[in-house]
This record gives C-alpha cells, sequence and structure tokens, in this order.
C-alpha cells in the first residue's frame, strides 16, 4: 500500500512510469490516515471547512466505457463521462466537511470512499476556484438530475419547459379562499382558510381580480443540499398577475402549492396546463437538515 507507484520523468517529451505516492488511507467511514512522513503536510488543514479528498478506487477495474449507475439497461457512454469509479488510472475525489484534526487522523464527514482506499492527496475547498460558475443549475444540470435521480417529475413536455436556469412550472388547479386564517410563531396555533376548487371550462377558467391558491401539475423531489426559489413567468407579470411563492426547502418533496394573485381589473384567463412560474434550483455549500414540515409530500 505504501509502495511508491509514482516516478514522473519527461523524456523526449513523453511521461515515463507514472505512478502514485499514497499518503495515507481510509481507516474507517469518513476517518483518514495519514501516514508518519507525510504528517506536516496537514499542518494548518484545520483552518478549512471543506477540503478535497482525492484517492484511488482500489476495488475497481480499468475501464474506457461503462453502463452509467451500473444501469445495463442504459447505453454505454465514455467513462470520462461519467463519475464511475471504473476508469483508466481510477482516481477518486469528494469534498467532504472537515470535523477535526487529531495528530495523523483527519475526521471529515461525507466522504465517498471504501476501508482501505489509498489517500493520495488533500486539498483545501475553495469556492473561488471550485465553483467558479455559480451555484445555480443549469438547464443541463437540470436535465441530468431529472433523468439521473427524479428532479422532477409529472411535467408536460420536457423541452418546453426547461429553461436556460429554471424549470416551468404548470398549472393543474384553481381554488379560491374562503375564510380566515391563523398564523402564529411554532405554527402549534395555525389555521389556513378552506379552499373551493374552480372548474375548468373547455380547459379554461377565468380569474376576477383577488388572491387564489394553485397547485402545479409539477412533482419536486430536491436533495439535501438542493433548494429552491419559485417566480412568475414574465407573461403572467405583463398580464397583470402574479405568483406568490415560499423557499422550496432542501428535502422537500410534493407537488406544490402557491398564491395567484390577479393585479388586472378586468381578470385574467388561464388554460390548464399554462405556463405560469419558473423554479431556480440553488446548489448548497453542503448537505443540510431536510425538511419534515406538514407540507412535506403534499399532495402526492
Amino acid at each position: 500500500m505504501k509502495d511508491s507507484r509514482l516516478s514522473d520523468e519527461l523524456k523526449d517529451g513523453e511521461f515515463k512510469n507514472i505512478t502514485i505516492k499514497p499518503i495515507g488511507k481510509v481507516i474507517d467511514e469518513n476517518v483518514i490516515e495519514i501516514f508518519e512522513e507525510y504528517t506536516p503536510a496537514i499542518k494548518g488543514i484545520e483552518e478549512a471547512n471543506y477540503i478535497w479528498i482525492l484517492y484511488f478506487f482500489h476495488l475497481a477495474d480499468e475501464r474506457l466505457e461503462v453502463h452509467p449507475k451500473g444501469d445495463i439497461k442504459r447505453p454505454l457512454r465514455g467513462v470520462f463521462s461519467t463519475r464511475s469509479p471504473y476508469r483508466p488510472n481510477r482516481i477518486g475525489m469528494t469534498a467532504v466537511k472537515l470535523l477535526k484534526v487529531e495528530n495523523n487522523k483527519v475526521f471529515v464527514k461525507g466522504l465517498d470512499a471504501l476501508p482501505n482506499s489509498p489517500i493520495i492527496d488533500i486539498k483545501p475547498y475553495s469556492e473561488v476556484y471550485d465553483l467558479p460558475y455559480g451555484s445555480v443549475l443549469n438547464m443541463q444540470e437540470i436535465a441530468k438530475r431529472i433523468v439521473d435521480d427524479g428532479l422532477i417529475r409529472h411535467y408536460i413536455d420536457l423541452d418546453i419547459q426547461l429553461q436556460p436556469n429554471g424549470f416551468d412550472f404548470t398549472l393543474k388547479s384553481v381554488f379560491k379562499v374562503k375564510g380566515d386564517a391563523k398564523v402564529d410563531f411554532d405554527n402549534s396555533q395555525r389555521v389556513l382558510p378552506d379552499a373551493e376548487e374552480i372548474e375548468f371550462k373547455d380547459d379554461w377558467v377565468f380569474l376576477p381580480k383577488g388572491f387564489y391558491r394553485i397547485v402545479f401539475n409539477e412533482v419536486v423531489k430536491l436533495s439535501k443540499d438542493l433548494m429552491a426559489i419559485g417566480r412568475p413567468r414574465s407573461t403572467l407579470v405583463r398580464s397583470g398577475a402574479n405568483v406568490l411563492t415560499a423557499v422550496w426547502d432542501a428535502g422537500y418533496e410534493g407537488r406544490s402549492e402557491a398564491g395567484l394573485v390577479v393585479y388586472n381589473e378586468n381578470g385574467i384567463w388561464l388554460k390548464r396546463n399554462a405556463r405560469v412560474m419558473q423554479l431556480v434550483f440553488i446548489k448548497l455549500t453542503g448537505e443540510t437538515k431536510p425538511y419534515a414540515g406538514v407540507y412535506h409530500k403534499e399532495n402526492l
């Protein structure tokens, strides 16, 4: 395990005999042991909140093509387009939260490596360099998460609803709010007003000036490191209406509801499945406590 495999020689414009020296190994889940001769290298690491761990997939094979996520029903892809451990040099990397350092042991959270995996390098995580393009998911990343993680389901047309930096949500149903409500600090005395559904006629509904509750067709499922914010589509705003939303907390899953305010004195017509709101997804700096409130898994 500690045998040197790395000698970097450049001869006649070609690299010869490139090897890697393990500087430590994974002891247990989220515990790394640094070999004695490399312990001076971890001096000062405790100042970091997050660090990158580069390690060796010592139990994996070397491959050039893989089925994504090991699903043989999915077509083969070049391994460089995946996060598979089966790769030519079998190098893995994980951004982890640094908990503490004790002598030659580094305690972290979120390490995706098996016990005895050789550690080949450690680097501090830096938002300036490691997150150079912001944390809002673009359309390509949204589409990928829809396929891989089920981020959004029950959508109508993926190509139409995907936007450069968000996803259009569509109108399923509309409700007229009736009665009063109560809002307190800890929700122990919370009372929501009754609501009566307004039926579509020939797939259209007319809404006079006022406040309404709407339900979307789409179901969203957020991971513990992803939140979302909803904004009205500009066409809706130009028509004299607005969508009012709260924050979609990390860990939330459900078919969401929102408020719809019609300011237009002449009212507004909305068609079933109209695109009324764009949801923007924001990557957090790390996993957080998932949402577990009363609206979790609503309307499912």
